[in-house]
């Protein structure tokens, strides 16, 4: 039953064709159930009825043409109630809809099954028999099985094949939605910069010259083979001579009496390379996979294993043959610093992430370059996206597909409005940073991708509130030296002079992880990350801090921060090292050495309730609201199933927040704020009012929060705070913000 439920599901998502997939699905069910009939219906929240969509029992004729609302019929409650609906005499049910052209009234037993994707029902899923029986708990437990699993592929189907078939020519664009992770609106072509070699990424497509695809795969093979020979070379010494047949057995099969007949087969009947391939694969795999033999069932594995290494040969030959479009889209499953790194920032005008959230580390990333960023967007394969023409709305968190030229020429003039607001925000980054009644604020920039990429003048900012030292080591392929970190760090201190520049020791981990340093864990963010991991290994933490100090000599703006502090005894044992790693410097040197401030991230819930212990043992705090955030709601802001869930602006935040700032206050203890937050234009408002007056953001972000606080008084938002305070939701959070931004008429030019 398991083997059967996987294959329905995976003949779904590889069907590049809604519709075709869809008949496939009820034409499965039924075989796999014995039953007499099977339909699917798919929602239309536009029309607000189910459209029966492919049908294996009833008229044919029907399909695309009975549609039932959402509150008729026995499809409209399975709907409604979100739950499956069994029942043995259907048609006597006073739910039931006579609708002669269905011809189902020779159907009494009837089971529905509501198919939810992300707690909205996209369709139901039926099946009948003229019977009068109550489906078996095992077939209504199948039933249920594959709507779960096909959720998430049919809240994909639409937009795979938008992808797959958009075309410049089309009369509309495609639209796909996902979670805006940056602001800003660019148009540029997709670029995959590493596509993900698995064939659940491949979609089938078809290719127009059959030659030119046998010659891509050839080449494929002769690699493949190549490194099958290198392989068995280097295990002959280390495994008796059976063990090395495999290699033998793979070379069989990729011989043209084998595998390779089959896939010259698909590719002359007009498939893409990489769709033969899968093609194929898959269809012995799964023979395999349905064996009783134990062995033979693992020879499934060898196929796979085979197919893969292929596929990453005949992925690694296509793209070295693509050229970087002038206007690059970055289009990945995860966007990382490397990729970042590996296109030209000229180029690169828009990022587009598969996997993510609104607070993934790429969004923030993207953030700090000032591009616009869409997250989240959906499991589609990546190949799909190569070379599509693409418009990239990081405010609305959606992207359009190969538009047409009137919509490309809309947001071409979105493009200068933005443009123009920009040029206002930067008229005024020169002017003091204060409200318009004189309350001074410190507005500090967040660094760590690239010294030279940020776009703020050192001069108009008041120093580093974050440099994120975890760059460096992300972008190589081992731990920076001692030399090397202080190379870097001297250049960040320099560019600063006379202002703080906070330094946060290495923060990896979570949806940070280094290359070439395992991290692999089953709760990452709950895990071996921060300050756990470089107190579990001071040679790196000594030599970090080493770096700093001797970066900072005669400069003496050096701040350091440790983040992710949990427990005073790990700021006790960090203290202790910086002083180890001073006194080491200053004996080597034979000079005193300048001492640094040291602070503390306040980012997990714990550090909040020891506040005043915290107070007399470091000279400043933090607050990195971004994962502030994340263990206070208990989410995981890079899950898109529950980033909606994340929200920095939700009461339970906020108030945290606001005790924070009034114990601080009352402690003297100096407290900034480096999350995302401060740099948002309602965040920011709302920080000043707790009595926030430090804040550190993307310097693409800093001119238009010099430009907004410049426009309030203290006094007007010390009115709105008792009122967002008192809010019950992050809606209505924003709803009051929104009202206070358009009674000083400020909405209109800020867009967020």
């Amino acid at each position: 039953m398991l083997g059967q439920l996987r294959r329905i599901v995976q003949d779904v998502a590889q069907e590049p064709v809604l519709q075709n997939a869809l008949a496939g699905l009820v034409s499965s069910v039924k075989q796999a159930l014995t039953t007499e009939c099977c339909s699917v219906y798919l929602a239309d929240y536009d029309q607000q009825h189910f459209m029966l969509m492919a049908t294996d029992g009833l008229n044919p004729e029907a399909i695309g043409n009975i549609a039932i609302g959402f509150s008729e019929g026995l499809i409209g409650w399975v709907g409604q109630r979100e739950e499956p609906i069994n029942l043995a005499k259907a048609h006597l049910h006073p739910r039931f809809k006579v609708t002669p052209e269905v011809s189902e009234d020779r159907f009494s037993a009837f089971l529905g099954c509501p198919i939810i994707h992300h707690r909205k029902v996209l369709g139901v899923l039926t099946i009948q028999q003229a019977a009068e029986r109550v489906f078996s708990e095992d077939e209504e437990s199948f039933l249920v099985t594959l709507a779960a699993q096909l959720a998430s592929v049919l809240a994909n189907a639409e937009m795979r094949q938008a992808v797959g078939q958009s075309s410049p020519s089309q009369s509309q664009s495609s639209q796909m939605k996902g979670l805006p992770g940056a602001p800003g609106i660019a148009i540029g072509e997709a670029f995959v910069l590493e596509p993900a070699n698995d064939f659940n990424a491949i979609s089938l497509k078809r290719a127009d010259d059959p030659d030119k695809e046998l010659a891509h795969f050839y080449r494929a093979v002769k690699i493949t083979k190549a490194e099958f020979n290198r392989l068995a070379e280097r295990m002959s010494g280390h495994m008796p001579p059976d063990a090395l047949a495999i290699f033998d057995v793979y070379h069989q099969l990729l011989d043209a009496a084998s595998l390779g007949r089959e896939i010259e087969q698909q590719i002359a009947e007009g498939w893409c390379a990489k769709s033969a391939l899968k093609r194929v694969v898959e269809k012995f795999a799964r023979q395999f996979d349905d064996m009783d033999d134990a062995y033979l069932r693992e020879r499934g594995t060898d196929i796979r294993d085979l197919g893969q290494r292929v596929l990453n040969n005949l992925l690694d030959t296509e793209q070295r043959k693509i050229k970087l479009p002038q206007k690059v889209v970055l289009v990945a499953d995860n966007v990382t610093a490397t990729m970042l790194a590996e296109v030209p920032r000229e180029q690169l005008v828009a990022i587009v992430s598969l996997k993510g959230s609104v607070n993934s580390h790429a969004a923030i990333m993207a953030r700090a370059l000032g591009i616009p960023a869409v997250m989240g967007v959906s499991e589609l394969p990546l190949l799909q996206w190569q070379g599509q023409r693409l418009i990239v709305d990081g405010y609305q968190g959606q992207i359009l597909l190969s538009p047409i030229e009137a919509i490309c020429h809309e947001y071409q003039r979105l493009i200068t409005e933005d443009a123009a607001l920009n040029a206002r925000y930067q008229a005024e980054i020169a002017l003091e940073s204060c409200s318009s009644c004189g309350a001074p604020f410190s507005l500090m920039v967040n660094s760590g991708l690239a010294i030279e990429l940020e776009t703020t003048d050192p001069k108009y900012t008041g120093g580093v509130g974050l440099y994120r030292t975890e760059f460096p080591f992300i972008m190589r392929s081992r731990f920076p030296t001692e030399q090397e970190q202080i190379e870097l760090y001297r250049k960040v201190l320099e560019s600063y002079p006379d202002k703080p520049v906070i330094m946060r020791t290495l923060d990896v981990g979570g949806d940070k992880a280094l290359p070439y340093f395992s991290l692999a864990e089953e709760n990452p963010f709950l895990g071996w990350r921060g300050i756990r991991l470089t107190l579990d290994h001071p040679e790196i933490f000594l030599v970090q801090i080493r770096a700093m100090l001797k970066a900072n000599l005669a400069l003496d703006n050096l701040h350091i921060l440790l983040p992710m502090i949990s427990d005073l005894a790990e700021v006790d044992e960090s203290v202790r090292l910086i002083k180890q790693a001073s006194f080491e410097v200053s004996d080597e040197l034979a000079i005193e050495l300048p001492k640094p401030k040291i602070g503390v991230m306040i980012e997990v819930p714990s550090i909040m309730y020891q506040l005043p212990e915290l107070a007399r043992k470091v000279d400043f705090c933090s607050v990195g609201t971004n994962d502030l955030t994340q263990y206070l709601l208990a989410v995981d802001r890079n899950n898109p199933r529950v980033a909606s869930l994340y929200d920095a602006m939700h009461p339970a935040v906020l108030r945290a927040l606001y005790q924070l700032s009034q114990q601080a206050q009352g402690l003297q203890f100096p407290v900034s704020v480096c999350g995302e937050l401060a740099g948002e234009p309602g965040g920011v408002l709302l920080l000043a009012a707790m009595g926030y007056n430090s804040f550190s953001m993307n310097s693409s972000n800093l001119a238009k929060i010099k430009w907004l606080l410049r426009r309030v008084e203290m006094s007007e938002l010390a009115l709105l705070l008792p009122e967002i305070l008192a809010c019950q939701s992050a809606k209505h959070v924003r709803l009051q913000i929104q009202r206070f931004l358009e009674q000083k008429q400020l909405l209109s030019q800020l867009r967020a």
